[in-house]
């Protein structure tokens, strides 16, 4: 498995929802996913180092196109104010999900992530080719411009983001999740 076009593809997404910093991405031309418009009130929790809970912003964003739906999550998993991460869960209405994650620190080997699953619950690490598959989703999807608005009714999807951070958790050995 390639690891550095992974790394790549995560990166370019998140920079593509103005989530992270890009050199192709114009922070004043595009609306972050991280913007208050599509903050959440829900909240997800984290066990910090020096063992204390964290409660971390949750985001989401949604569009309708021919009876399809389309909805993003984005969780804040950052337990150092330093080096920050996130997670997220992409939902096409009757299709597979896919996870995303990245611990964001350029200086560092990155635990860059993507995965698909069926049901939200068992998860799968993507393939190359899944992996292109996903970032061809992520291009057309930016490329029709549909407007996004709010998240709402995306229970099936908070639930398949926290089964997405346990299995990250498990790949990379972390036990930070609360």
């Amino acid at each position: 498995m390639n690891l550095k076009l992974r790394e790549t593809i995560v990166e370019h997404v998140l920079a593509n929802l103005a989530v992270i910093p890009s050199t192709f991405v114009s922070f004043d031309k595009s609306k972050s996913l991280k913007s208050k418009e599509f903050l959440l009130s829900d909240k997800i929790s984290f066990i910090a180092i020096d063992e204390k809970v964290v409660e971390n912003k949750l985001w989401g964003c949604q569009f309708s196109a021919d009876q399809q739906d389309l909805k993003i999550l984005l969780a804040d998993c950052s337990t150092d104010y330093d080096t920050p991460e996130y997670a997220a869960v992409i939902h096409l209405k009757s299709q597979p999900m896919y996870g995303i994650y990245t611990l964001f620190d350029p200086d560092i080997n990155q635990e860059a992530l993507i995965a698909v699953s069926l049901n939200g619950k068992d998860w799968l690490e993507c393939s190359t080719y899944l992996q292109a598959t996903f970032l061809a989703g992520m291009e057309n999807i930016k490329e029709l411009g549909f407007p996004w608005v709010k998240c709402s009714d995306y229970k099936e999807e908070l639930a398949a983001l926290l089964s997405f951070i346990k299995f990250h958790s498990n790949v990379y050995g972390d036990s930070n999740e609360g």
